[in-house]
């Protein structure tokens, strides 16, 4: 699980609007397969995984820092291939929040006859996820107080609120920038827009002038 937690945390900031998540298979006491989810959230890391693993997955265990998934959304379910591919054990850091998988995946896999252990990493896993469990939860991004210059993007988010000369703009990690119609919005407002657009957390230099508006404590 903490070669896991490693393959995810190094994704922080890459793979919004999805968490970034690590998976490693292990087979006979030997590591087979690992993945981590991919730039812009898919292929999700169980598939990654899975696909590297190929029919040596069969009789494996599969360790994954958050519940895989059991929905269709632009792929398949990965609580499917798990069970397609014979792996025998899931051992998964989280149940993931998301009102459409939330358990689902661990019963599907539980149906199917795999073992499932959830809890290992737990802790580890929360920190990593932060943004998307904050956003899950409030439909907000995650918002971070930077020390970075504006021309940078802070490691670990997915971009940075800036104001020059009155304009707000939102920085990518992609360099891509989006203009923000910051006085179109309360502070309620402009933080579910962007919880809309798929952003999970979301970092604001300490001097900009948003600051005072978007931040309960503004020092």
């Amino acid at each position: 699980m903490g070669r896991a937690l490693a393959l995810a945390r190094q994704m922080r900031g890459h793979v919004w609007p999805n968490p970034p998540v690590g998976c490693v298979i292990v087979k006979d006491g030997v590591v087979i397969a690992e993945g981590d989810t991919q730039p812009g959230g898919r292929p999700h890391t169980e598939r990654v995984a899975l696909d590297r693993a190929g029919a040596s997955a069969a009789g494996s265990t599969l360790y994954v820092t958050l519940e895989p998934c059991c929905h269709w959304g632009k792929t398949p379910p990965c609580a499917d291939a798990i069970i397609a591919a014979g792996v025998a054990r899931v051992v998964a850091a989280m149940q993931d929040p998301d009102p459409r998988v939330n358990g689902g995946g661990f019963q599907r896999l539980r149906e199917a006859g795999i073992e499932v252990s959830v809890g290992e990493g737990e802790t580890d896993a929360r920190a990593i996820m932060s943004g998307f469990l904050h956003r899950t939860r409030t439909g907000e991004p995650e918002l971070i107080l930077s020390e970075c210059t504006l021309t940078e993007v802070p490691e670990g988010v997915d971009g940075l609120l800036e104001t020059r000369d009155g304009v707000c703009s939102l920085r990518l990690r992609n360099s891509q920038q989006l203009p923000i119609e910051a006085a179109d919005f309360g502070r309620e407002g402009l933080l579910h827009h962007l919880g809309a657009l798929g952003l999970t957390s979301v970092a604001l230099w300490r001097d900009d002038p948003l600051r005072t508006a978007l931040c309960s404590t503004p020092a």
